[in-house]
């Protein structure tokens, strides 16, 4: 959420410091477009961890788990400030639909602006894929009621340190 404020204010102030000379800048199709691209690269990606780690339970190793953990954690982030950033760019232009070129600029925006809230949330299922099932081992590593023990009772890398 801080993220897609400081995004809006930060499009909102490009649009202000470079309308100065009463010509703003535009939006070409390859920003909203990429939002796009990336965001659908993302869902991919969020889909087959989901079926290798809660589907099918498969494991990873540690380090890989991590860097994609920081993929999620990333793009979310970015694709917040890119909502917001469009969001506050189009919002200057709202006012003005009835001219082709503000209209142009709050279209290329709203597409921009659903690619960016795209990209955060398949970032967030890409985050939630990488959760550990909670250890359902009592204190200790001592199997408590209804867990299972075993070799494969450490789920996805966990080390049992008792």
């Amino acid at each position: 959420m801080v993220a897609a404020l400081i995004g809006a204010l930060i499009g909102w102030t490009i649009v202000a410091v470079t309308g100065r000379d009463g010509v703003p800048l535009r939006v070409a199709w390859s920003g909203p477009i990429t939002l796009l691209a990336a965001a659908a690269v993302l869902v991919c990606i969020a889909y087959v961890l989901h079926l290798r780690l809660q589907v099918n339970r498969l494991r990873i190793p540690d380090r890989q788990a991590v860097a994609w953990l920081a993929l999620g954690k990333a793009a979310a982030v970015v694709g917040a400030l890119m909502a917001g950033g469009y969001f506050g760019f189009a919002v200057r232009f709202v006012t003005d639909l009835s001219t082709d070129a503000p209209r142009e600029r709050v279209i290329r925006s709203a597409v921009a602006i659903v690619g960016g809230i795209g990209v955060m949330l398949a970032s967030l299922r890409i985050e939630r894929a990488c959760l550990v099932p909670p250890d359902k081992r009592g204190p200790k590593g001592r199997s408590g009621p209804g867990s299972t023990s075993g070799p494969d009772s450490s789920a996805h890398g966990e080390n049992d340190h008792s």
